[in-house]
């Protein structure tokens, strides 16, 4: 079954759980934005504004804070992943046809999330020695549910576009795991 959002294109997407802020500019997205607000609606962030297939993030509005009389700063959290069916322009903003996109594959256990979660912390503080200008995470969530508890580890481990787009577009659970153990070993062990 399609449903249909309002689609923010911003070049990104996020995780679901993740917390997020966007600066909001362009007139057609301040609209989007204010029509979200009004009738307390999600709406989509991605990152391309023509290609079919992609994985969009639905967003919920946390908060919102005029800057300027042209531009709102506005706090979202990503609530689903979904996959673009039909991108349609021809209204005052983006509106876009989605179908789920549904997660295979077994989690990983206990165990080795907990083992993740303690080479992410190395792997932060081997980067903060490096110089990356942050602070060890410290997982606030301490979720029965090994898919939430998976999409934590990611929002929280510092990572290049590339690694983190994959694992957005992965839907096999056993490989987002298996990318993320990877992708923290190789610079623990750079």
């Amino acid at each position: 079954m399609l449903v249909e959002f309002p689609f923010f294109v911003a070049g990104i997407n996020y995780f679901p759980g993740e917390i997020s802020a966007l600066r909001v500019f362009e007139p057609r997205y301040l609209l989007l934005i204010g029509d979200s607000i009004i009738n307390s609606k999600n709406f989509l962030v991605g990152r391309n504004i023509e290609k079919l297939g992609q994985i969009v993030s639905e967003v919920e509005i946390l908060e919102h804070q005029d800057i300027s009389n042209a531009e709102q700063l506005v706090i979202i959290e990503c609530k689903n992943l979904y996959k673009v069916k039909e991108i349609s322009l021809d209204n005052e903003y983006p509106l876009c046809k989605v179908n789920d996109h549904n997660d295979i594959g077994l989690p990983p256990d206990v165990i080795e999330l907990d083992n993740l979660e303690k080479n992410i912390k190395k792997m932060t503080a081997k980067l903060i020695e490096q110089g990356l200008n942050t602070s060890i995470p410290e997982f606030e969530v301490d979720s029965d549910n090994r898919i939430n508890k998976l999409w934590e580890l990611c929002i929280y481990t510092p990572m290049d576009l590339e690694t983190k787009n994959y694992i957005l577009n992965q839907n096999d659970i056993s490989k987002r795991y298996e990318t993320l153990f990877n992708y923290v070993d190789s610079i623990l062990n750079a």
